[in-house]
């Protein structure tokens, strides 16, 4: 191989070396950025009282509670137009 060859061989390499890591810089710049935004989203969720790590079962349990409280809610608003249809009548 000539010196000629190596050389350009050797730029090319060094070349593709700069690129790629300026490309590794930016994303782990983005990488850095995501763990930032998990890190504001985990402290957020657990200001409102949850543990990010059982953030299912909490989202589980308020829905059963709130379909709970909506049927109850219906319940008591057919007992009153019951009531208002049956006062009505009189």
């Amino acid at each position: 191989m000539a010196l000629e060859e190596i050389k350009q061989r050797v730029e090319e390499l060094q070349k593709r070396y700069a690129t790629a890591s300026k490309k590794r810089s930016e994303l782990q710049g983005q990488l850095d950025a995501k763990r930032e935004e998990l890190v504001a989203l985990s402290q957020e969720i657990k200001n409102a009282g949850y543990d990010p790590k059982k953030l299912k079962e909490e989202k589980d349990r308020v829905e059963k509670e709130l379909v709970s409280t909506i049927e109850a809610c219906e319940k008591e608003l057919s007992e009153v137009e019951s009531a208002l249809r049956e006062f009505e009548k009189k």
